[in-house]
């Protein structure tokens, strides 16, 4: 039989038979009251709303709170509990197969927590409700989900046997009903823990940021607000997130754990993941105060000596946003493999040789790159830029402005708090509620640093005349026309907000402090505890929170670290991980000292600590095709994979193997899929063809398959002249003055750090 969605569109009403059923819901008693309410809407963008009000009655989109599928949520947290009847109360007491039944209650729970297929594909109108329970296999082949398999099938049989489902109706309402009790007991889990730690019901806000925001504000925590137009913009200006980035390609272990090749270098790899980096942040001194400009000096040069004697002396209860041009030496370029991200247009020009062809006719697209040249105007926090001074030798050529805040642990408290209550809940097993936990912990930053100067006001018209009527008003911004037949209407004005309501009204200084931290938090990881403790280390890739690298070298990566933790006041490794403990002291025991385990067990799991995202299995291959596009190859033959812009239905089916290949021969694969799609309040099937696996390294400058350098390496522009002076350091650095001019004066310590790791 042929689909019933062989169009593309699903189930929708045409006005008329939309009007019909309008006017049916009217004449029902008890209506009245309902329609004489005002409909207010909150949206989010498009046709995405936050809230819905019909007078009193309002609708959340609850998909604004907690992100995951129902499945995955079903899944985790009947896991917490031996009791389904337990673990979902509204279900057990609501659902119409479980209502009132003692005998065989197990069976039909287990029945209801299948993942049954449906026919959608074929699912043409009402009169198939009455069709038998079960239908063909090839009816349950889906365009979205893919096919179904005889297995599910044969489990769709048994479960409609079991159940005595008699007719394909029954068995669309008990899942349907599932979905409806479920989804309520999930969200009540929700509610209440979130009612027994913060006191606030969060389903009266709109959206789970405005409640972890208000629930850390009960604290007594306060911010001030900036109310400089000039300082507010450039603290904007300075944000700038966590540096996401590719540095090599591939990576193959080689190590006598593992499969050994004598003829070839000893490799190892690890991933490691700071535990909630944002909330850890949020931990530390942040800037509370408006902030003032800070009076420099009318010279260039006693500009330059108040902003040292600042980095040098500068007290924890405060901080400084600073203005300034600052590069790295050429010297060090080559031990910086992990430079501070800028904000730069990648063009044509900028990038690879091998990566030229990926780029060709692709107008420049700004993003956040690991950067060795000159940062001009950046703006950056003062403890940061002390830290690449001190230990990474940075050259500050020149400071334009400056800010000074008054800076508090205001959020400290709260932070900790959560994230105790989170591994409490994650010891016990608790998966949901501490899934919960986790995103209002991670929501508080997203709100101070909401934007909501922009907003605007909208109100939705289901009358044409006083639509334009509506139109009129001298604070409209725009407005659209979304249906307009002759029984239904409907249209959006969108207005400008009164002046007492378009205000700044986050604490942006504090949203920039946290960004800013988290990059210094990676960053003295990484520089003052990874790269001095393990024989050599390459960066593989980069996230916001995380970095992935290569050790050479024979060694045991484990033990060094662990005594590490001892040794370095810096170091913060949590080197179990999600394994257990006690499976982690058979193995690393007998070679691990007895305080570096006692102080690994104290850093399992802490706020802030360099997590090692895979201690039960070792990463045996790697493959990096692009930014936050990479697989793993994991010991047991397990692979882990991520794909922006792959939608998953696609990444799912695609293995390591064609990483490989698309790195092995830098090719390019389109793939086709389904999805949903929404427009004028209708849903679509859409079909499409996209570009999935190919290599596009653009924030680092490929040299060839395996060879990436980072941007502005002077090797990348600066090697044939180089070569031609024959290799001579003094006259390079001669031409590089006359261009750039003399280098600001420096301490002889500063960046004292890399020199030792060269010399190494």
């Amino acid at each position: 039989s042929e689909p019933a969605t062989r169009s593309g569109k699903i189930r929708t009403f045409k006005p008329k038979e939309l009007a019909r059923r309008v006017k049916l819901v009217r004449q029902l008693p008890g209506t009245d009251e309902l329609l004489k309410g005002k409909v207010s809407i909150l949206q989010k963008s498009g046709e995405t709303n936050l809230t819905l009000d019909i007078g009193r009655l309002r609708f959340v989109d609850t998909i604004n709170f907690c992100p995951s599928g129902l499945g995955k949520l079903i899944d985790s947290h009947r896991k917490s509990s031996e009791c389904l009847d337990a673990a979902f109360p509204i279900t057990a007491e609501r659902h119409p197969y479980l209502r009132g039944i003692e005998d065989g209650k197990s069976a039909t729970w287990s029945a209801l927590m299948r993942k049954l297929p449906m026919p959608w594909d074929h699912f043409r109108d009402p009169a198939d409700l009455r069709k038998p329970p079960v239908w063909d296999l090839e009816c349950y082949h889906s365009r979205l989900s893919g096919p179904c398999s005889p297995k599910q099938h044969e489990e769709l049989k048994a479960t409609s046997e079991l159940m005595k489902f008699g007719s394909f109706q029954e068995i669309l309402d008990c899942y349907l009903a599932l979905d409806i009790t479920a989804y309520a007991d999930l969200m009540q889990i929700f509610r209440t823990s979130f009612m027994e730690k913060c006191h606030l019901d969060v389903f009266q806000y709109p959206s789970l940021p405005s409640a972890s925001w208000h629930a850390a504000l009960r604290g007594g925590a306060s911010f001030d607000l900036i109310l400089d137009r000039e300082l507010y913009n450039d603290v904007r200006r300075a944000m700038m997130g966590g540096l996401c980035a590719v540095f090599q390609p591939r990576s193959q272990a080689n190590s006598p754990d593992l499969e050994y090749d004598p003829y070839q270098p000893t490799k190892q790899i690890m991933y490691l993941d700071i535990n909630s980096i944002y909330p850890d942040a949020m931990t530390t001194p942040l800037p509370v105060s408006s902030g003032e400009r800070v009076a420099l000096p009318e010279d260039d040069d006693e500009k330059l000596q108040w902003l040292h004697n600042l980095l040098n002396h500068e007290p924890p209860e405060q901080c400084h946003l600073v203005f300034v041009t600052y590069d790295f030496p050429e010297a060090f370029h080559d031990v910086l493999d992990f430079a501070p991200p800028a904000r730069l247009k990648i063009r044509e020009g900028d990038v690879g040789p091998y990566t030229k062809p990926a780029v060709e006719g692709r107008p420049p697209s700004e993003k956040l790159v690991p950067y060795l040249g000159m940062h001009e105007m950046e703006g950056i926090h003062s403890k940061r830029l002390a830290f690449l001074r001190n230990h990474l030798g940075a050259r500050i050529w020149k400071i334009h402005r400056a800010y000074v805040f008054s800076c508090e642990p205001r959020l400290a408290s709260f932070m900790r708090d959560a994230y105790e209550r989170r591994r409490t809940l994650k010891e016990l097993g608790r998966d949901v509620e501490q899934g919960f936990v986790k995103l209002c912990l991670n929501s508080v930053y997203g709100k101070t640093v909401q934007n909501q100067e922009k907003y605007r006001n909208s109100s939705h018209y289901f009358n044409a005349e006083a639509f334009s009527k509506a139109q009129t008003d001298r604070r409209v911004a725009d407005f659209r026309v979304e249906i307009m037949e002759k029984d239904a209407f409907l249209g959006t004005v969108l207005r400008v907000r009164d002046a007492r309501h378009n205000v700044n009204r986050s604490p942006i200084q504090v949203g920039w402090g946290v960004l800013e931290l988290s990059k210094l938090a990676l960053a003295k990881q990484y520089w003052l505890v990874l790269k001095p403790t393990l024989p050599r280390i390459v960066p593989i890739f980069t996230d916001t929170d995380s970095v992935c690298m290569e050790i050479l070298g024979p060694c045991s990566p484990v033990k060094l670290l662990a005594e590490a933790n001892l040794a370095i006041p810096d170091a913060a490794l949590d080197l179990i991980g999600d394994m257990d403990p006690t499976v982690f002291e058979q193995i690393y025991g007998s070679e691990i000292s007895v305080a570096a385990m006692a102080r690994l067990m104290e850093l399992r799991g802490k706020l802030g600590a360099l997590s090692n995202e895979c201690s039960k299995l070792a990463i045996l291959d790697i493959v990096c095709l692009a930014v936050k596009k990479y697989s793993m190859l994991l010991s047991d033959g397990v692979e882990i994979r991520k794909g922006k812009g792959i939608p998953k239905n696609v990444l799912t089916t695609t293995r390591h193997a064609d990483f490989i290949q698309t790195h092995l021969g830098n090719l390019t694969s389109h793939s086709s899929f389904t999805q949903l799609r929404a427009s004028q309040h209708s849903i679509y099937i859409i079909e499409q063809s996209r570009k999935t696996l190919n290599v596009l390294i653009d924030k680092s400058f490929q040299i060839n398959r395996c060879y990436c350098r980072p941007m502005e390496h002077w090797k990348n522009s600066l090697l044939g002249i180089w070569l031609r002076l024959k290799c001579s350091d003094t006259l390079l650095e001669i031409i590089l003055e006359y261009v750039r001019g003399v280098p600001p004066k420096a301490n002889v310590a500063w960046g004292g750090l890399l020199r030792n790791l060269s010399d190494r």
